[in-house]
């Protein structure tokens, strides 16, 4: 007579089926895939003089074709243009041609945030495809993980034109653009040039406000007309 069988105790060793074999090849390379795709430890590594100053001749250099093509290839391998520079896809001609680049006025190491060990700001001065004057701020930082080349170095706000002007830099940004009028706003050019000639008193500046604070008249008139973000 067959004695019936009894049922498993509990830690007793059960012979695994195909099934179950299959399923913990999958969660061993599931856990092993997550955990090279982590999010690198620290902030991405500082951003070089040298690295803005190609970052931006290569923004400078597409954006000189003018076309909407040109606009959105500019936005792509940049910030995504989701600010300011969102409309230069549909104002092409207001780019700078080839004859109108910028002059580079001075170049400024920014201090390091959560994500950044060191942005960079290039400060540009020229003249639109509209004939109209700019200072402009350009702001390059490292993405990270690098999600367009192994260099990882992206503009923010590429429309560099549109004279952007940043005033709020640590714990978040705000930044404003002058791009409303056939001139731009009063006192606009001299601000933005303050981050090459009084450097020290701009930084102390830009990294003690917050966007959020709206403590003066001027940084209202930056988060309407510009924007904010926050920095991880």
């Amino acid at each position: 007579m067959i004695a019936p069988r009894r049922p498993s105790r509990p830690g007793t060793l059960r012979a695994l089926t195909p099934a179950g074999v299959l399923a913990g090849v999958l969660a061993g390379v599931l856990v092993s895939g997550l955990a090279g795709c982590s999010e690198p430890e620290g902030p991405a590594a500082a951003v070089s003089e040298a690295e803005a100053r190609t970052a931006v001749d290569h923004v400078v250099a597409a954006a000189a074709a003018r076309s909407r093509e040109a606009m959105r290839q500019v936005c792509a391998d940049n910030d995504g243009c989701p600010g300011m520079s969102s409309s230069i896809e549909f104002t092409p001609l207001d780019a700078p041609g080839p004859d109108r680049a910028p002059e580079e006025l001075c170049t400024v190491a920014l201090p390091a945030t959560p994500s950044q060990a060191g942005s960079r700001l290039v400060v540009l001065e020229g003249t639109d495809g509209r004939g109209r004057h700019y200072v402009t701020q350009v702001l390059v930082d490292r993405a990270r993980p690098a999600e367009h080349d192994e260099d990882g170095l992206q503009v923010q706000e590429p429309g560099f034109w549109l004279g952007i002007r940043y005033t709020a830099l640590q714990g978040g940004r705000a930044w404003t653009a002058a791009t409303t009028g056939p001139e731009r706003p009063e006192g606009d050019e001299e601000q933005a040039r303050r981050a090459c000639t009084d450097t020290a008193s701009w930084l102390s500046e830009v990294a003690r406000r917050s966007p959020g604070e709206g403590a003066t008249a001027e940084a209202g008139r930056a988060a309407a007309r510009g924007g904010t973000r926050a920095l991880g």
